[in-house]
């Protein structure tokens, strides 16, 4: 076989050959992209539902209920969360337990000042790469009224 025959024969198997990596490589990282995308729609949604669960138990008619609702929001943070998320979470369950709420400790610039970092740092797991809390300032909850029981 001569030369001229190898070419004739190798470049449609060159090409068939990088169309397949080709191929493969989009539907890699459009696999990748999509379980990201996936990822992040799922942790915002449990770090929404906390953070109504949290609010929802500043004012609830229904303590059980409410402290229920935190409970479960809270386990689905430990699930997905980032380490950094998750550290924050435990600091601020920490601080807000019971136990703490009615002792000389607990103060609310305290409280604000570790609600706030816990929410950077939700932020921060949400938003990667992004300078998302410069300048953001100390926050406080607001509660809703809840339905009498």
């Amino acid at each position: 076989m001569s030369i001229e025959n190898w070419i004739q024969i190798s470049v449609p198997i060159i090409g068939i050959v990088i169309a397949v990596v080709s191929a493969s490589l989009s539907y890699y990282y459009a696999k990748c992209s999509q379980l990201r995308a996936d990822e992040s729609r799922l942790k915002e949604k449990s770090y929404l539902d906390y953070i109504k669960a949290l609010s929802n138990n500043v004012i609830s008619y229904n303590q059980k209920e409410a402290k229920g609702k935190l409970s479960d929001a809270h386990n689905h943070i430990l699930l997905i969360g980032s380490a950094g998320v998750v550290m924050r979470l435990r600091e601020f369950s920490k601080f807000i337990a019971i136990e703490n709420y009615n002792s000389e400790h607990f103060t609310i610039d305290e409280h604000d000042r570790l609600l706030t970092e816990l929410i950077k740092s939700m932020r921060r797991d949400l938003y990667k790469g992004r300078n998302v809390n410069k300048d953001y300032p100390i926050v406080s909850l607001s509660g809703s009224q809840g339905k009498r029981q």
